[in-house]
């Protein structure tokens, strides 16, 4: 039998029958073909923090007010983006070179649907029965409120 090397450490599988343990005391093992107990254990860790950092990124808020409030961010340059969320996921696919179907985010979604709202008009007709007047009646002409509310929630999402 070959002697089995781990890829992180290269301790042996001899030294590992030999009783080497790990730095708690514990006896070591190769948890895979090349790699021990104790990398293993290390390498997870490692991912754990990793996750917690990416999540950190990937969960920020990207409206104006929060990229004013400053902080750290993840971006596309040189589009100047700033990205978070799905978009963020689908930028790091692509630049991985994964090719995995994305649906529009949530938010991107309902946006496009409250702009449909506010800009497709209730009635189409004419202006006082003459035909070349047309006029068209909007959400805005019978509640301007709702109307400039939802031109802001647009623009903060960047819609």
């Amino acid at each position: 039998m070959t002697d089995r090397v781990c890829r992180e450490c290269g301790i042996t599988n001899t030294e590992i029958t030999a009783g080497v343990t790990d730095i708690n005391g514990d006896p070591m093992c190769f948890a895979d073909d090349d790699l021990c107990s104790w990398c293993q254990e290390h390498i997870q860790r490692q991912l754990e923090v990793d996750a917690a950092r990416y999540r950190f990124l990937r969960n920020r808020q990207t409206r104006h007010v929060d990229f004013a409030a400053g902080g750290l961010f993840a971006g596309r340059i040189p589009e100047n983006l700033i990205l978070g969320g799905e978009d963020l996921d689908r930028a790091i696919d692509t630049e991985l070179g994964m090719d995995i179907p994305h649906e529009e985010p949530l938010e991107r979604r309902l946006a496009a649907c409250l702009a449909e709202c506010i800009d497709t008009p209730l009635m189409t007709g004419s202006l006082g029965g003459d035909a070349r007047i047309p006029s068209q009646i909007r959400i805005g002409f019978f509640r301007p409120d709702i109307a400039e509310r939802a031109a802001e929630l647009l623009e903060e999402a960047g819609v």
